[in-house]
């Protein structure tokens, strides 16, 4: 058994260096955006996928922003990413995926735990997008992933630069250029086969590839931000081919608004940001395709401080025009903090006659905040992050009922606990982190949560991954 254990722990550390040979012209995140632009990565990145405020306009732009004037980009804008990560929490099995003979969602060694390929930057003339396919090592498919397409222009109004535009995207907050927002927010990549809490709100990952949407945009003056997006379910229609290769266990009754407004205000290098975002969903229950539907709202309030070390904001531009473009890197010192607030609204008008829930109305309160800290050197970035994070609701014995490792002895879905995650990041194309998640409550209590004798500090992970871009 130890044998076979090291002959697969010396298989992953050789794959890990191939990769880390691969030959690369430049120094990448997502690739094909350094490609089209000629910038470094950290110009657009702080330890990726953080973006800097570069980077936020260059998203808000449409992708498009290139060194090569052409309407077009050729060859087309694609890249890679390569993820290879190990767990330990109490009850795993080891294993290596997708190189079992049985795929096991317990595996400690995830070999991939992710790929995926890219279709990153232009399209066509103000047309870009962000378009990932996956192959997910743990549950041994592939889908369509993130899928972020953009028209973007801009104009003058009121004597200040308005960028506006239009996306089309398969995830709801996938759009934003916060890292507040669920899509982005921290932690930016965590283990796949770790157990973790039952409840959570709709907005806060649920319909992820289950939902096709156009929105939106503008922001105007560098200081006020709003969007509106509509969502329709992919299960059939025009929205459809945004939801290949994932099982739509959520099927929206008709459209579901998504809004979101923030206002940034910048001095100096310090970028301070508040905003609100939210949507309204009615969802059949699980099994369903048509009648009644629960009704759920979410309304979520966030903040971001972005600190971009000795270079002030206000030489960003002159630095971009004196470098031909270019952006010189941001100073030795960044500092970010996240914060988010979400409120949902649960109204069981379908489930509760059913007997699926036992109140015919709930909520969920989700709380997260983090705070990263990275320092940039010629023996490369690192740095780290500290997290907290709550879920709060009210209690309800049906919803989230007594079984083994998942369940809910008292009925609650109250969870809390920290992350602590350190990053190193070599070169521009890897990332190394190491995570560990500590829970204080777990899906209710702090001991006996599940009623089968397992603890909160049972489902404490250390995570280890390895990220490649390329």
């Amino acid at each position: 058994m130890i044998r076979k254990k090291l002959r697969k722990l010396f298989f992953l550390l050789v794959v890990l260096e191939l990769l880390r040979l691969l030959p690369l012209n430049t120094a990448q995140a997502v690739p094909s955006f350094a490609r089209q632009t000629g910038m470094r990565c950290s110009e657009c990145h702080t330890v990726f996928p953080e973006l800097t405020p570069f980077g936020r306009i260059f998203k808000l732009g449409g992708y498009v922003l290139g060194k090569s004037g052409k309407p077009y980009e050729f060859p087309p804008p694609l890249a890679g990413m390569a993820q290879a990560s190990y767990t330990e929490s109490k009850g795993l099995t080891s294993g290596v995926a997708p190189f079992d003979s049985i795929h096991r969602a317990t595996d400690r060694i995830n070999l991939p735990q992710q790929l995926s390929l890219f279709y990153g930057g232009r399209i066509f003339d103000k047309i870009g997008g962000f378009v990932q396919g996956t192959y997910d090592g743990v549950s041994n498919k592939i889908f369509l992933d993130m899928i972020d397409i953009r028209y973007s222009n801009n104009t003058i109004v009121w004597g200040k630069n308005l960028i506006y535009g239009l996306s089309l995207n398969n995830s709801p907050t996938a759009q934003d250029v916060w890292n507040t927002t669920p899509a982005w927010g921290f932690p930016f990549a965590s283990s796949g086969v770790a157990s973790t809490p039952a409840a959570g709100t709709i907005i806060d990952g649920a319909l992820d590839r289950q939902v096709g949407g156009i929105g939106a945009y503008v922001f105007w003056n560098n200081f006020i931000y709003l969007e509106g997006t509509v969502y329709r379910t992919t299960r059939s229609g025009i929205t459809k081919p945004l939801g290949a290769g994932t099982a739509t266990g959520q099927v929206v009754d008709g459209a579901a608004p998504y809004w979101r407004l923030a206002l940034e205000h910048r001095w100096k290098n310090h970028f301070l940001t508040i905003g609100t975002y939210g949507m309204q969903a009615d969802i059949f229950p699980s099994g369903n395709r048509s009648g009644p539907a629960d009704s759920f709202t979410d309304i979520a309030f966030d903040a971001q401080y972005q600190y971009m070390g000795t270079m002030g904001a206000e030489h960003m531009q002159e630095q971009m025009q004196m470098d031909g473009g270019h952006m010189a890197k941001a100073g030795k010192h960044i500092i970010t903090a996240h914060a988010t607030w979400i409120h949902e609204n649960q109204d069981w008008k379908a489930s509760f006659p059913l007997g699926n829930t036992g109140n015919p109305a709930d909520f969920l309160n989700t709380f997260r905040m983090n705070l990263n800290y990275y320092h940039t050197s010629r023996l490369g970035d690192i740095g780290g992050s500290v997290g907290y994070f709550s879920t709060t609701g009210k209690t309800d014995r049906l919803l989230y009922s007594s079984i083994p490792v998942d369940g809910s002895r008292t009925g609650s879905p109250n969870s809390d606990g920290f992350i602590l995650e350190t990053d190193y990041r070599p070169g521009e194309k890897i990332k190394i982190s190491l995570q560990y998640i500590i829970y204080n409550k777990f899906n209710g209590v702090h001991s006996d949560y599940d009623g089968f004798g397992r603890n909160a500090s049972d489902n404490n992970t250390l995570y280890a991954l390895v990220w490649f871009m390329f």
